[in-house]
């Protein structure tokens, strides 16, 4: 049971196939997975499949897959190497607003599916590219207004340090 383990353990060993993957806290798991197979099996993570353009100074640039450049903090990275993006639902944001700057860090999409859970709503945003993007939004003020619905085009967007950069 993943969420037991995250409440009651101090470090948390993930292992695939009897291999052991990841020893860390359940933060560190959570946050800063060592490899795509930890992200996905930690939690709900959207991952971006991309080529790197750029590597300098702690920061990389990254052609996605899904039709938009990922800029992003990372220690490690190679110019024209394969990386995942994964970004956690969480630190995204859904806005009908067109973000500055709208080319990075950013994809206008469609709102497919809209989960209101109570303390929060939970969006999935189709990309033009087709890409099914997830972000939970924490509902903070007492309102019943849903200012974003069903099939409206919708911009989503994250700041540079929101996820991580992996090459396995």
């Amino acid at each position: 049971d993943q969420e037991e383990a995250m409440t009651m353990a101090d470090r948390i060993a993930v292992m695939d196939k009897g291999k052991l993957i990841q020893v860390a806290t359940p933060a560190e798991v959570y946050e800063a997975p060592n490899s795509l197979f930890v992200a996905d099996f930690i939690g709900n993570v959207n991952h971006f499949e991309g080529l790197v353009e750029r590597f300098s100074d702690g920061a990389v640039t990254i052609a996605a897959a899904a039709g938009f450049t990922v800029k992003a903090e990372s220690e490690q990275a190679t110019k024209g190497e394969t990386v995942w993006f994964a970004i956690r639902p969480e630190k995204i944001r859904v806005s009908a607003k067109r973000p500055k700057p709208a080319n990075i860090n950013a994809a206008e999409g469609e709102v497919w599916d809209i989960a209101y859970l109570g303390d929060m709503t939970v969006y999935h945003v189709r990309l033009d590219s087709g890409k099914i993007i997830k972000a939970s939004t924490l509902n903070a003020a007492r309102t019943v207004e849903e200012p974003i619905g069903y099939e409206d085009r919708v911009w989503v967007n994250f700041d540079a340090d929101a996820g991580i950069v992996l090459t396995r």
